[in-house]
């Protein structure tokens, strides 16, 4: 019991100095990467439908966003950054930078606050995004039909801003209080492929930023929203476990060592497309005399994609980007059709390909792989014109937790992914800056670096 309140009292009394080092040259991956997905975001058009309804009702032109000449207030920008960055399936996983860097970089651009000020805020944020999710478990999403980033998101942002805001506990555990009635956003989205999706990185950034603002001019929340008979974990989870909330908070990093996604797309098909795009390397591939497509998963396991294989990730005829990127047949006939790696970004035509349509249909799932116990490997088994046969093993992916990225390799998707959108400059200039964003004294500048040149 009393687990909000515990968790409000570390946040307030933490430290730049008690983080470890290596999560601190971490968190500065997941910036770069963060700052990656809102560039590409901003130019998709439901972004832009959000970016124009954040400009119409208007705003103190106070920080900055992706690709904007303009600036708004700190709230309208959380939400116009956060849907960008939310906008293509590209953040690293557990949607943390969507939820928290766009609601605290708004504060800290604001405010003109340095770079640990910042980095520590993130470093909160991200602790509460993945021990909230820890408690909550999956069955918020699997069951009840929430969707994540959107109900949890608040708690982050909140905590973020919070804390560069220098909330006491007291009012750290209001702001949390207020964030649990502002946890919103349903996963129905998934049988359409409809926006909403892309708006709940953005809504729950601004929302949590709005609590701590609220808990900082002294409007209460309830400090037992996390644990209650009627908090937040008993309303959206049948299965909650509050005690991870708290659990080792401090000593075990829980918000450390998130995966990178190298291909834009939901997770359950990471795998699976950087297998295919592996073996095009070295293999002449026709697409067109491809017969059949099957997924071979392991036998004793019985789904797909390392554990989730529901239905929501099995449409073969999506009839938009968002559907396209949740669909594991779809992306498996994306990757056999394109080059991912040197051209990363997937379109309108892309999804309109007859050939890339055809295939998906042709995709079938088997649960018939001998494996070990614990091998997770996914056969991919391409049936060829003539009789042949190709046969695929997907195991793992560049930024996953078995082949972590170092910054390098961050930047390295930086500028596979931006290549188009920024000019090499200026682009070189970001990723320099985060990489010493822990020395930085006023992270205007970064706010500067997000708008046009």
């Amino acid at each position: 019991m009393n687990e909000t309140k515990e968790l409000a009292r570390f946040i307030a009394k933490a430290r730049f100095e008690d983080f470890p080092s290596g999560l601190v040259e971490r968190m500065k991956g997941y910036v770069l990467d963060t700052i990656g997905a809102g560039f590409v975001g901003a130019t998709m058009p439901w972004s832009q439908m959000i970016t124009g309804m954040a400009k119409s009702l208007g705003g103190t032109p106070e920080v900055s966003m992706f690709g904007q000449a303009w600036k708004t207030d700190v709230s309208r920008a959380a939400l116009v950054n956060g849907s960008m960055i939310g906008a293509f399936e590209m953040e690293h996983s557990g949607h943390a930078g969507g939820l928290v860097l766009p609601a605290a970089l708004a504060i800290a651009e604001r405010d003109h606050r340095d770079g640990k000020a910042f980095l520590t805020a993130l470093m909160l944020g991200y602790e509460v995004v993945h021990r909230t999710m820890a408690a909550q478990t999956m069955a918020v999403e699997t069951e009840r039909g929430f969707h994540n980033p959107g109900v949890l998101g608040p708690f982050a942002s909140a905590t973020a801003v919070g804390k560069l805001l220098g909330l006491d506990e007291t009012r750290m555990a209001w702001a949390l209080g207020i964030a649990g009635s502002h946890s919103a956003g349903l996963i129905e989205f998934v049988w359409e492929g409809a926006m909403t999706k892309r708006l709940h990185e953005g809504r729950a950034a601004a929302n949590g930023l709005e609590s701590a603002l609220l808990a900082q001019a002294g409007f209460t929340g309830p400090t037992t929203v996390m644990e209650g008979q009627y908090g937040y974990l008993n309303a959206v989870s049948p299965s909650p476990h509050p005690e991870r909330l708290t659990d080792q908070l401090g000593t075990v990093w829980r918000g450390d060592h998130r995966p990178f996604k190298p291909y834009a797309c939901h997770s359950v098909s990471m795998a699976l497309v950087h297998a295919i795009q592996v073996f095009k390397r070295t293999n002449a591939l026709d697409p067109k005399a491809i017969e059949g497509i099957a997924l071979l998963t392991p036998a004793s396991h019985g789904d797909l994609a390392h554990g989730e294989a529901e239905d929501r990730h099995q449409d073969r005829e999506p009839d938009s980007i968002m559907g396209a990127q949740y669909s594991i047949p779809f992306m498996v006939a994306i990757a056999l059709c394109r080059d991912l790696v040197n051209d990363p970004i997937m379109t309108e035509e892309t999804l309109k390909d007859p050939v890339i349509r055809l295939l998906a249909k042709k995709v079938t799932t088997k649960a018939e792989r001998q494996c070990k116990p614990g091998d997770l490997t996914i056969e991919i088994r391409l049936e060829m014109a003539g009789g042949k046969h190709h046969a695929l093993l997907a195991t793992t992916f560049p930024g996953s937790p078995e082949t972590p990225l170092d910054y390098d390799g961050v930047a390295e998707k930086f500028r596979r992914f931006t290549s188009r959108l920024l000019p090499a400059a200026r682009a070189d200039a970001i990723v320099n800056l985060v990489a010493r964003v822990d020395q930085v004294k006023d992270m205007a500048e970064i706010g500067a670096l997000i708008r046009p040149a």
